[in-house]
């Protein structure tokens, strides 16, 4: 009877065993998806910065180029609208006439 005593009690443990490792199992889980929901607002944060610091270059970049494509179109355009900058003596002589 003394070997049935013993298989019992470690059947019984067995089974308080595997109860208790699902049991942690379950609870391990649970930790892990409330941290993950703790976290995910620090998550996306750094993911939006992120993002805004290359959309903030991609834009530094855009107005560079359109700076320096307006600054040389300003130096294209002639000072005063009507009167060009560069005139031959023909066209001078007319612009001067109508200005009197």
């Amino acid at each position: 009877m003394l070997p049935l005593l013993q298989l019992g009690k470690s059947s019984l443990a067995s089974q308080a065993f595997v109860k208790g490792l699902i049991q942690g199992a379950i609870y391990a889980g649970i930790v892990i998806v409330l941290l993950f929901l703790c976290l995910l607002p620090l998550i996306v944060k750094h993911i939006r910065k992120k993002q805004a610091k290359k959309a903030a270059a991609i834009r530094a970049k855009r107005s560079s180029k359109v700076r320096a494509s307006q600054e040389l179109e300003i130096s294209l355009k002639p000072e005063e609208p009507g009167k060009p900058i560069v005139a031959t003596f023909s066209e001078s002589q007319i612009l001067e006439k109508q200005d009197k």
